[in-house]
């Protein structure tokens, strides 16, 4: 049997305070789009996305809070992970689709081992529409409860997407493997270009 979907938003919101996934947040729209979708869950205050540097493979590098002004799915993936795999070749399909509606989807590498080995595992994958990024030293994503480098993303799972809407508010995130193949990714894009 399903656990009530209201009895567990209640002990997630009651076990922690900066995540509420409930009914009354603001905008329905964003609402209807977690409902549609289980997993997807709301950040109540929406921070703006923050002024970090994300390093590309191509050795340049770009300042997130810049890319305000398009809606941005924001996935964080590694080489180790078997769920990546799968989801990293999706989300390119998706970006090529989505691209004349300016959609920007950044896939930002979590391996710690030298680039070569992240360039290797893109070249595998033959991803060419995804922007592609690389963390090695964990500046901008963290999955140690101290964050000793004071990174604004947190890992809950791997992989995972955070959604940005086009006026640079991170809203929600996605932890572990997403089928962006399903009809909710539409209404997801609809929804972060819009606010």
């Amino acid at each position: 049997m399903r656990p009530n979907r209201r009895a567990v938003v209640g002990m997630l919101a009651a076990s922690a305070p900066t995540l509420i996934l409930s009914s009354a947040v603001q905008s329905r729209d964003v609402v209807s789009v977690a409902a549609s979708l289980d997993r997807l869950t709301i950040l109540r205050p929406a921070p703006l996305l923050p002024s970090i540097r994300l390093f590309g493979l191509d050795g340049k590098s770009v300042d997130l809070a810049s890319l305000a002004g398009s809606p941005i799915i924001l996935n964080f993936w590694a080489s180790w992970c078997a769920p990546c795999r799968i989801e990293l070749p999706i989300l390119d399909r998706l970006q090529e689709t989505f691209r004349g509606q300016g959609l920007r989807i950044l896939a930002v590498s979590q391996d710690r081992g030298g680039r070569s080995i992240v360039e290797r595992y893109v070249r595998t994958l033959k991803l060419r529409s995804v922007s592609l990024f690389w963390d090695p030293n964990g500046y901008v994503a963290h999955s140690d409860i101290e964050n000793a480098r004071n990174a604004p993303f947190a890992l809950y799972g791997m992989p995972i997407s955070y959604c940005v809407t086009r006026s640079g508010r991170v809203v929600g995130y996605l932890a572990g493997s997403t089928d962006w193949t399903a009809d909710f990714a539409a209404e997801l894009v609809r929804y972060l270009r819009v606010s």
